[in-house]
């Protein structure tokens, strides 16, 4: 089972008292941060694929246009008269200038998309807080996001936002108002809102990740132009559920929808508020067991995207509220005793960080796969 595993995990501060020293502390933490891994150090995260992939590709077609534009000024230069190279084919040459141009502007914009879905107040937006690091996107109870929010890096280290209908700038803290359903403004269900914020502050976005949050799919008959909008150039989506129920046909039945217009789409599935089951404990292995075995037959029989061992490592679950809150006081350094947690906070924290780190293997291929071998397709079909 993904990210189960039978031990404990301290995140407390050894230095506290708390712990017995590094070796209790999670995967990938340190003591300065009371155990609870903020995610700076990302050296051998699996992004790098894509961002190495990406520069490498980049500096690929950068030569490549400069020997074209070395050679259609070359060709410009001669004189016709000369019969050594004719007219229609200057034009050859110089239309590859205009090729290898949009080739460089399409690789410059290309990032890793990932899409999250799920019914209303299921935590898509604290899932996205959490794996960021901060409370970025409106989040609470109720109906809260009303359109779709990208939240993206940053180049110039400042945080703003822009919607469709416009290229001003506008204060990031408005984003609470304009994606709040309770809001005035109301911009569309299907509308886009895009934040950006500054990549120092968060290595999902430093690595080119995009990541997208989007109204319950359970308050809008508009599907199918979700989809066309917003989720065709996804190379991951997930599917936020609640722990607390069971997968709804609404749910299904829009992932259905994704399997049709996409070959074997990337699907996670988060059972999300699984602290639930922290008062229950004498049930919380058959609840699991029961929502596993649910999600892998969706997955496997049904969606026909993975096999039942890859599905393994496509389901998780976690606190994702519980996460915010403890990578939060962690980069305050504040002790772990100050928030105190549910019983097994330390098991559903190390599960999250095994969803990331899965999330970020999945994402890193698929991106590579997608956008650079169609790129690399595309201008070997030219040069024919």
């Amino acid at each position: 089972m993904s990210g189960f595993l039978n031990r404990s995990v301290s995140v407390m501060d050894p230095t506290t008292g708390g712990g017995s020293g590094p070796s209790s502390l999670p995967l990938g933490s340190s003591p300065r941060t009371n155990g609870i891994s903020t995610r700076e150090n990302t050296a051998s995260s699996p992004l790098k694929i894509f961002v190495l992939a990406k520069k490498r590709i980049n500096d690929i077609f950068g030569m490549i246009g400069e020997y074209v534009a070395d050679s259609s000024k070359f060709l410009n230069s001669v004189n016709c008269e000369m019969d050594i190279v004719d007219a229609e084919q200057k034009r050859e040459v110089n239309s590859y200038v205009a090729k290898v141009a949009g080739i460089d502007e399409i690789l410059a914009r290309d990032h890793m998309k990932v899409v999250f879905f799920g019914r209303t107040s299921n935590g898509k937006s604290t899932v996205i807080n959490s794996m960021l690091q901060d409370k970025i996107l409106p989040s609470g109870i109720g109906h809260t996001t009303n359109c779709f929010l990208q939240v993206e890096g940053s180049e110039t280290g400042e945080a703003f936002l822009v919607t469709e209908d416009s290229s001003e700038k506008k204060n990031v803290k408005s984003v609470g108002q304009l994606g709040h359903a309770l809001c005035s403004e109301n911009l569309g269900e299907s509308a886009l809102v895009r934040i950006f914020w500054p990549k120092d502050k968060c290595p999902l976005l430093r690595d080119d990740v995009v990541l997208l949050d989007s109204p319950g799919i359970d308050v809008s008959p508009n599907l199918d132009e979700w989809i066309d909008k917003h989720c065709l150039d996804a190379d991951v989506f997930v599917l936020v559920a609640n722990a607390e129920s069971t997968l709804m046909v609404t749910e299904k039945n829009f992932f259905h929808k994704v399997s049709e217009r996409l070959s074997k789409p990337n699907i996670f599935i988060l059972n999300n508020r699984w602290d639930a089951s922290a008062s229950e404990p004498e049930f919380l292995e058959q609840v699991r067991k029961q929502h596993l075995d649910r999600n892998i037959a969706f997955l496997v029989d049904e969606l026909n995207v993975v096999t039942r061992q890859q599905a393994e490592d496509r389901v998780f679950f976690v606190s994702a509220k519980e996460v915010l809150q403890a990578r939060l006081q962690a980069l305050k350094k504040v002790p772990q005793q100050a928030f105190p947690m549910a019983e097994g906070f330390q098991s559903r924290y190390f599960e999250f960080q095994e969803f990331e780190r899965k999330f970020e293997e999945c994402i890193s291929k698929s991106a590579v796969k997608t956008k650079f071998e169609q790129i690399g397709r595309a201008s070997c079909r030219e040069r024919v």
